[in-house]
């Protein structure tokens, strides 16, 4: 397998991750504006964040000589354009399907002919919507789209070295995603919101990875910070966990070649997220979540070093 092939892959793979996780964020946290009394534009401000780059967004703002003291009707659809549409947006929806369809080319016999009718789907179906007209449907077909994708290859397609890279996108794109949105939500101390809306932001959350209804079978008492946090890090059976795309990476390493370094990297992203635990502080949460995206980081590298500059694998 040509290492630019393998690049490709492993691209494709993570932009369509990356699309359908903004969907979700965008989706759930506009549904949780409904129910959560708001006089500022800091509510929408925060998904800039999670997502994409906020000096960027900024210099947007300036450009429209608008600031955050601007409407919050206004500023909602400044930020859902930022984040869904704006191609110069290295985080936007836009941006990660057009470098999905870009990496794309020259793949076109290394995936199973339906996965591809499914990628051409999900592409075709969200260049039809534009800022005029979005709304929660184009983000609900991003989210089907993609998730049939997904599906689509793992029920269709041989196990070889493509699916590997495929799996090594998905799953590292999904643990980085899942490591902002927590960060997002220790980071956002809104004296404003009354402390009974603090659940219903975590509970956002866990509908934003679709893990709510799993959440409430396995957690009778209480939502609260420790039970979701243990959730969303720790439940190695869930999967939209970190720990469960890290034990599926680790599994990934097992059938790629010299992957060793690999493995070790992310036993050792493993034991920092099993440091977290109910009596750890925002601070220390904090910590491990920096730790838990430089060693993210510094995987893709060792990929990028491995597989890529190279010769064919």
């Amino acid at each position: 397998m040509l290492s630019s092939n393998a690049e490709k892959i492993y691209w494709l793979s993570r932009y369509i991750e990356r699309a359908e996780n903004t969907a979700r964020l965008v989706n759930v946290n506009f549904d949780l504006l409904l129910d959560i009394p708001h006089d500022s534009v800091s509510d929408f401000i925060h998904l800039v964040e999670i997502t994409s780059d906020l000096e960027q967004f900024n210099s947007i703002l300036l450009d429209e000589k608008m600031f955050y003291s601007s409407s919050v009707s206004a500023m909602k659809n400044v930020v859902l354009n930022f984040v869904i549409y704006n191609s110069d947006n290295l985080g936007s929806i836009t941006y990660s399907l057009e470098m999905a369809k870009y990496n794309s080319r020259y793949l076109r016999t290394m995936l199973p002919k339906t996965a591809w009718e499914q990628f051409n789907k999900l592409h075709s179906e969200f260049s039809l919507s534009n800022e005029e007209n979005h709304n929660t449907e184009v983000l609900h077909q991003i989210i089907r789209n993609s998730k049939t994708f997904f599906a689509t290859i793992s029920d269709a397609m041989h196990r070889d070295h493509v699916f590997d890279f495929i799996k090594l996108g998905r799953f590292i794109e999904r643990a980085d995603m899942l490591s902002r949105i927590i960060e997002d939500q220790i980071l956002r101390k809104d004296t404003k919101i009354p402390k009974y809306y603090e659940n219903l932001q975590w509970m956002s959350i866990l509908k934003s990875v679709n893990g709510f209804e799993s959440f409430k079978k396995i957690n009778k008492g209480e939502l609260r910070r420790s039970n979701v946090l243990d959730f969303m890090v720790k439940l190695k059976e869930f999967p939209r966990s970190i720990i469960f795309c890290i034990n599926r990476l680790i599994a990934v390493t097992k059938y790629l070649p010299n992957s060793e370094n690999l493995k070790l990297k992310l036993i050792q992203i493993k034991k920092q997220a099993a440091k977290l635990n109910e009596k750890s502080t925002d601070k220390q949460i904090l910590a491990i979540l920096d730790l838990l995206q430089l060693g993210l980081i510094d995987l893709h590298l060792e990929i990028e070093k491995k597989f890529f500059n190279r010769s064919p694998i």
